[in-house]
């Protein structure tokens, strides 16, 4: 059952300190379960969805740490909370690489760590049963902290975006620094000593921030960082236009003419970025679409829902739909009125994200209906 309960009292220097873990069988109410994030996934692979947040959230100095898990395979658009440095480690409990801001992360070998700042949106394609840790401070915060700890910053100076490989080891070390804190996080009612938390802290900061180290020469000459966002900016601008009702009627020939592009340069830059066809992940984005505004509820049936997206064919919609996320269409929009949360155990929890912060609104690159507009691509990592 999900998780909610207040670590009590919180140590000096963390004040309110909140615990929660959540589930959910839907990919968009799955991506807004991390407090004050802004956030739209798309499910890319067929099947129910399956996810999870364990999350501990303290307010001064603002800190958040979580693992997220999911069971199919995401394309993630995120903006972490305004004034934040992002930190993710993928938990590498599977060797299937993850796409960063369109860049295929190594499995083998040194370990990445992703990282973003200065209020940068950035991009994740991730592949079935996959997990992350994150940690989220306060910009000025970590700075502070990591003068007083006397550590460099291992990280590019004012680079936005960055994915810095750790040896396994170190790797290793980070993600059982994070599950001792969400576990002390979780028993409230054992609260350690101020100076258990404050070790802790200090001791992920440190692997965090202290422990990158530069990609090889072949990795550097591989990684073009103009090609990248190039390509990156064209999967988003194409994404972008077919996620926006009534423009249904491109094909991929219609984007190409749209964007500029020959086919194969298309084909190219979807297979780089996302590791699928241009036909496929878009017809997933549009399918995406339509659930999202099912889960919605209202006057609209499913046919007018459908065919805002291009989907004419009522038999091979509801087929197409049902094999993709595990339910018909129809389904959808009747349980689309008061859906609550669901436990890890399956039973509906009213009220359970009750004691979470709020969820921060819809931030502008993010817009509802179409994730980031074209303008607004996230930049690629370095």
């Amino acid at each position: 059952m999900p998780e909610a309960r207040l670590a009590h009292p919180a140590p000096p220097g963390l004040a309110g300190l909140r615990y929660q873990a959540l589930a959910s069988d839907d990919v968009d109410e799955h991506a807004g379960h991390l407090s004050r994030w802004s956030q739209e996934y798309d499910q890319l692979s067929p099947g129910r969805f399956a996810g999870r947040v364990r999350e501990l959230w303290a307010d001064g100095p603002r800190l958040q740490v979580f693992h997220e898990h999911t069971h199919q395979q995401t394309s993630q658009l995120c903006l972490p909370w305004q004034g934040s440095v992002w930190f993710g480690i993928p938990d590498g409990r599977h060797p299937t690489p993850v796409h960063f801001c369109g860049r295929l992360q190594p499995a083998e070998g040194p370990r990445p760590v992703l990282r973003a700042g200065g209020n940068a949106s950035f991009t994740l394609r991730t592949p079935e049963d996959f997990g992350i840790y994150g940690v989220v401070v306060d910009a000025d915060w970590l700075a502070q902290r990591l003068d007083a700890l006397q550590l460099r910053d291992a990280g590019a100076p004012g680079a936005a975006l960055q994915a810095l490989p750790v040896p396994p080891a170190v790797h290793a070390a980070m993600c059982s620094t994070i599950e001792a804190l969400l576990a002390l996080g979780a028993c409230g009612a054992d609260n350690p000593p101020p100076a258990a938390w404050q070790a802790l802290l200090d001791r992920l900061l440190a692997l965090l921030c202290g422990a990158g180290q530069a990609p090889s020469p072949a990795a550097a000459a591989q990684a073009d960082p103009a090609a990248c966002s190039r390509r990156l900016a064209t999967v988003m601008s194409a994404r972008a236009l077919v996620s926006q009702p009534l423009n249904h009627t491109m094909s991929v020939d219609d984007l190409c003419a749209e964007l500029h592009l020959t086919r194969r340069t298309l084909q190219n830059h979807f297979q780089a970025v996302v590791g699928d066809s241009p036909a496929d992940f878009l017809k997933a984005v549009r399918m995406n679409a339509c659930r999202r505004k099912l889960r919605k509820g209202g006057a609209a049936t499913v046919q007018d829902v459908a065919a805002q997206w291009g989907f004419f064919h009522m038999g091979h919609f509801s087929h197409d739909y049902k094999q993709m996320f595990g339910e018909l269409p129809s389904q959808t929009l009747r349980r689309a009125d008061g859906a609550p949360a669901t436990g890890f155990n399956g039973r509906s929890v009213p009220g359970s994200s009750r004691s979470r912060p709020a969820r921060r609104p819809p931030a502008a690159g993010l817009a509802a209906s179409g994730g980031p507009r074209p303008a607004a691509a996230p930049a690629t990592a370095g």
